[in-house]
């Protein structure tokens, strides 16, 4: 009897382990999105646009945490997409043309919580770190980090001025210096 309760276990036990599935969780550019909204005006108007060429890197992990520990990436400012060309081309040529180093923006992420990651930014010769707060869907298969940034910690202060006075009927005088951002990564998992 002791031989067939053994052998009934050692059976659920392989089952059960050959049922396992060893998954993986990959970056996917396709689906992802990184979007921002910027805000003009004494009311403090909303204007959203989006980066349409962004780069991440990153390898394939077993969690979402890992995958994010070890991601970095690079946004090319000209492709900065508002919906409206005419103001598309004001950002880049007033804003982020004239930036030191070029108009790229890059970083890496430095510390991955439970709610929260820390990402170091890199533009206009200057580096700091923002703390984005981080959503896993799974059942989409995306992660969202959200944040803030103020460009004045990135020395472009002028770069908002000028910017201001090429907008100033628009802006009504006044360009904000925060920025929300919002980046949502396609994260498919596969299993073997």
């Amino acid at each position: 009897m002791k031989a067939l309760i053994s052998a009934l276990v050692l059976s659920l036990s392989l089952t059960t382990f050959a049922a396992t599935d060893l998954c993986s969780i990959n970056y996917a550019p396709e689906g992802s999105t990184l979007s921002w909204t910027a805000f003009k005006t004494p009311k403090k108007v909303g204007v959203k646009g989006q980066f349409n060429v962004f780069k991440i890197i990153s390898t394939k992990s077993a969690s979402i945490d890992e995958l994010l520990s070890n991601a970095t990436f690079e946004v090319d400012t000209k492709s900065i997409s508002t919906n409206d060309k005419a103001r598309d081309a004001k950002i880049f040529q007033f804003f982020f043309k004239n930036m030191v180093k070029g108009s790229t923006i890059s970083g890496k992420v430095l510390k991955v919580g439970p709610t929260s990651v820390d990402v170091e930014f890199s533009l206009n010769g200057a580096t700091k770190i923002i703390t984005l707060a981080k959503a896993y869907d799974e059942s989409k298969n995306t992660v969202a980090l959200n944040g803030e940034m103020n460009v004045l910690d990135f020395n472009m202060k002028g770069n908002l001025d000028t910017l201001t006075k090429a907008c100033n009927t628009l802006h009504e005088g006044v360009t904000w210096p925060d920025v929300k951002i919002e980046l949502i990564a396609s994260v498919p998992k596969t299993c073997k």
